[in-house]
């Protein structure tokens, strides 16, 4: 290890020796956690299960706290089942909004802030996910009181910088993502925005240095990793794309945005996917046809799953936990019984559902009026880089101006293949809109 690294360990070796670990304490060791390898596995090795000398509320805080950091926020919810500490509701709230679900963040984050009134990131977060939900002139304000008492950290700038975009303000936001970065160099939130806006604006060799010093893992990386690959694609370095989508899908295996953009480059390049490849995607059709009725598992859970019409695992892996438990007799046990099932299998439950995403960061548009849709601005829709790129290209600035655009106009753009074209015709769907005909 190198002498910042072995710094970063022993930094975060002092705070697991704590009793009780405050948020502040989560955020600094995940801003260490995130930039290397070494001091994940020391997390992983002093964050996981029962601990010494602490209570089970706080061993399973630190354990949630270890999924959060290392992208994997669906767990922090069944880690931290039956513990309702101020900890917790901070653990709770941030793996909310990293699942995009602001507005269930927001009582949580406001919860953990009234309970550490002392620390500057409860707080902080609280704005952010105010920002998050529309309510950017709140998070403004809790912002401001921050400042004002004196508190300044990189996550209370990063958060800052978050409600400036909200408000439109992108080189206010920019500045404030730079003045993290040197309050603490390799922050990977802030890192990705700053990359995200350089991408933007055009400037590809600022956005690709950027892109890959980030080195945490989770979905943050993996979006990191498409983002770079899409840059090294508009300079037609298809090999090195390549290994960025690939980077992308080791560090989340369901994302759907890298196995597209992996397709496109390879056959960008008039190149198969070799023998082991394949064998592996027809391997994983096998299983998924395999019918449920092949296992064993107990009356009560086979006779759910066949009143639920799931007769394969490929229509089990379609559920998501909430929609077993909500079904009649069928409980904890069975819960267990079906993910150690598909465990087995190199399965999980809701790996697809390529629509859950979209629900969970609850789409602007149901409910309005026509003319409010056409109205509705182009940087209010979550689209990608290459997306983004195509609508400035074409001096597309609100929804209305898009759906005078036909699906030629656009693949007409470079580098705005069938993936992107699929992506703006999926966002427009959302709002029952749809590109000019022909």
């Amino acid at each position: 290890m190198s002498v910042e690294e072995n710094a970063a360990v022993s930094e975060i070796e002092e705070v697991l020796r704590k009793q009780e670990i405050s948020p502040d304490d989560y955020l600094r060791i995940a801003d260490l956690a995130r930039k290397s390898a070494p001091e994940r596995r020391t997390l992983q090795a002093r964050m996981s299960g029962a601990q010494p000398g602490v209570s089970r509320e706080e061993a399973a805080c630190r354990e949630a706290a270890y999924h959060w950091i290392v992208g994997r926020p669906d767990k922090v919810e069944e880690t931290l089942k039956g513990v309702n500490t101020p900890a917790a509701s901070f653990l709770r709230g941030v793996a909310a909004m990293d699942r995009g679900q602001f507005e269930e963040a927001v009582p949580l984050l406001k919860a953990a802030a009234e309970k550490f009134p002392d620390a500057a990131g409860p707080a902080a977060e609280y704005a952010r996910a105010l920002c998050g939900t529309g309510r950017v002139s709140e998070g403004m304000e809790v912002i401001g009181k921050l400042e004002a008492s004196g508190k300044s950290s990189p996550q209370v700038l990063y958060c800052k910088a978050f409600c400036l975009e909200h408000m439109g303000d992108i080189e206010g936001a920019c500045s404030l993502y730079e003045r993290a970065l040197e309050a603490s160099p390799g922050y990977a939130p802030a890192v990705f925005r700053l990359a995200y806006h350089m991408d933007l604006r055009g400037e590809d060799g600022k956005a690709v240095a950027l892109y890959k010093t980030i080195a945490c893992e989770g979905s943050l990386f993996a979006r990191a990793m498409c983002n770079l690959g899409l840059l090294y694609e508009d300079a037609d370095n298809y090999d090195e794309a390549i290994k960025c989508y690939r980077e992308a899908l080791k560090a989340d295996p369901g994302n759907e945005r890298a196995a597209l953009y992996l397709k496109n480059a390879i056959e960008s390049l008039d190149m198969y996917y070799d023998e082991t490849e394949r064998k592996e995607s027809e391997r994983m059709e096998a299983i998924l046809r395999m019918p449920v009725s092949d296992f064993e598992l107990s009356v009560r859970s086979r006779n759910c799953l066949a009143k639920m019409n799931v007769r394969t695992l490929g229509d089990l892996v379609k559920k998501t936990e909430n929609e077993l438990l909500s079904y009649k007799n069928f409980g904890e046990t069975s819960l267990r019984e079906i993910k150690n099932l598909l465990e087995s299998k190199g399965l999980h439950l809701g790996m697809a559902r390529p629509d859950q995403a979209v629900r969970a960061h609850g789409r602007p548009g149901h409910g309005e009026g026509t003319d409010a849709i056409l109205a509705k601005p182009i940087s209010e829709i979550e689209l990608s880089v290459r997306s983004r790129k195509c609508m400035a290209k074409l001096s597309i600035q609100t929804l209305g101006d898009l759906v005078q655009k036909t699906e030629k106009e656009l693949l007409a753009v470079k580098n705005f293949g069938q993936t992107s074209l699929n992506e703006v015709k999926q966002r427009l769907a959302e709002f029952g809109l749809s590109l000019k005909s022909v």
